[in-house]
This record gives structure tokens, sequence and C-alpha cells, in this order.
């Protein structure tokens, strides 16, 4: 009769395996809130902006903020999350996102309006 081997558990996202680390996973999750809750507050100044003064660099402004800072952080836990997608996938999609935000910021600044 073969041994039979105890399968490994499955860490979710944000999960901690060493002892120890449940400080740096709290870290991590603070500043992971912090920055996505600024640039929200931020984009949303931005679009006030926009609405106040019609003005269209500003709105690009704002929406480059989000997809800056609040779309890739909604990306990598819900992607992490919610799907079976490889870790690379996941890196990739919230730099695609980041991208789209720089190009919309670059916009607001240098484009014709």
């Amino acid at each position: 009769m073969s041994p039979t081997i105890a399968p490994l558990p499955t860490l979710l996202p944000m999960q901690v395996s060493q002892p120890g680390t449940e400080l740096q996973a709290a870290v991590v999750l603070a500043t992971f809130v912090l920055s996505t809750l600024l640039g929200l507050f931020i984009a949303r100044k931005a679009y006030q902006g926009y609405r106040r003064n019609d003005s269209g660099p500003m709105l690009f402004l704002a929406i480059g903020i989000v997809l800056l800072t609040a779309v890739p952080a909604l990306l990598s836990v819900g992607l992490s999350t919610f799907t079976g997608l490889p870790g690379s996938l996941v890196v990739a999609a919230t730099n695609v996102a980041e991208l789209g935000g720089l190009v919309a910021i670059a916009y607001s600044l240098y484009g014709r309006f």
C-alpha cells in the first residue's frame, strides 16, 4: 500500500504562509488601500475641476489618475482572487491599465483641445 501525501494548501492573495509575516501583510494592505483612496480623491478633485471649468485636460487627468491608481489595484486583487489566471497575466493587465493612465495624463498635458 502506497503512502498518501497530503496536498499543499492553496494560498489566497494577501494570505501569509510563514509566521511573523502578518505585520508585513498588514502594512502592504494598508498602503494598498491608502494609495487607492488617495488616487480616487485626487481624481475626484480633477473631475470637479473639469465640471466647474468645462476643461477637457482636467477630464483626461482624472481618467489617467483613476487608471494609474485604482484600476490596477482592483485588477490585481480581483483577478488574483476570483480567476485562475497566472500571475504573469495579472501583472500584464495591471501594467496595461497603468500605461493607459500615463497616456491619458500625457494627453491632458500635451494634447490639443
